[in-house]
């Protein structure tokens, strides 16, 4: 995570956070984030390809994962100085903590978005802004985070009690913490792997659903044309039969009313 200086904001305001490089550590029982002069040969030598811990620290006052981590200024703080906070793009398939409204912070996996395959959307300069995460429980649910109510998961963090919740939402927060103790230890494409929301699978359904329509089309389509034949064959017997007087002609023979079946039974003769 890097705070970036507005190129306008005064230099002595911004120089004590600007001239600096938050760096996380990588150990999973820690991910805290240190503060680091950026002259600092530590900083400079800093290997993107390679894991960083607490103990390279050159600051001895945070050199160790049992030191909490320092204090960062609010964002009102860094819109003053004319700083903000850029964060890092985490990897798909990461086992994270959410904040979503009013609900506590729950357990889920950064997943691409089944509709559009993508798990980020990034701001106008470039830096993540959204994440699309599938939170854990019964059922699970997806949903567009905003960068900053998205945090890895922390084996520390101690569930919160959840006096809020109830019923089913209770259940399936418990549900999500069991969840959590059987990925936790799933490399990111593992995770992916048992992700409820496959694109592969609604591109399936989707497909199921336009054979589904084809055969209705075709079903709606025969019975128009059955009707249609139906509709010719009795325009036809209609052309066919002519009326004179009490006498019927179809098709050329004549049918003379008749007060019983024999009469009428003698009654065709040819026209």
């Amino acid at each position: 995570m890097s705070l970036l200086p507005d190129l306008n904001a005064n230099e002595d305001e911004t120089s004590y956070y600007a001239d600096k490089t938050w760096v996380q550590c990588e150990s999973p029982r820690c991910l805290k984030w240190r503060l680091v002069p950026k002259g600092d040969e530590a900083v400079a030598e800093l290997d993107h390809g390679k894991s960083w811990h607490c103990h390279m620290n050159p600051d001895p006052l945070f050199s160790h994962c049992s030191i909490p981590q320092g204090p960062f200024p609010k964002n009102s703080q860094l819109k003053e100085h004319g700083l903000k906070v850029v964060y890092s793009l985490l990897p798909v398939g990461s086992l994270v903590l959410v904040k979503a409204c009013n609900w506590p912070w729950w357990p889920a996996i950064l997943s691409p978005d089944p509709n559009v395959e993508e798990y980020v959307r990034l701001d106008s300069e470039g830096y993540v802004e959204h994440y699309h995460v599938e939170f854990l429980g019964k059922p699970h649910t997806r949903y567009w985070a905003a960068t900053k109510h998205v945090e890895l998961y922390d084996t520390s963090f101690t569930k919160p009690k959840c006096r809020n919740l109830r019923g089913a939402m209770r259940k399936s927060y418990e549900v999500a913490m069991e969840e959590v103790a059987k990925v936790m230890e799933m490399g990111c494409e593992e995770r992916l792997q048992i992700s409820h929301f496959q694109p592969q699978e609604l591109l399936s359904q989707a497909q199921r659903l336009m054979h589904a329509i084809e055969r209705m089309l075709r079903q709606c389509s025969n019975q128009q044309d059955n009707q249609s034949k139906r509709d010719q064959m009795i325009r036809m017997w209609d052309d066919s039969i002519e009326e004179d007087g009490d006498t019927l002609i179809i098709e050329g023979f004549r049918f003379d009313s008749a007060a019983c079946l024999e009469d009428l039974m003698t009654a065709g003769t040819k026209k």
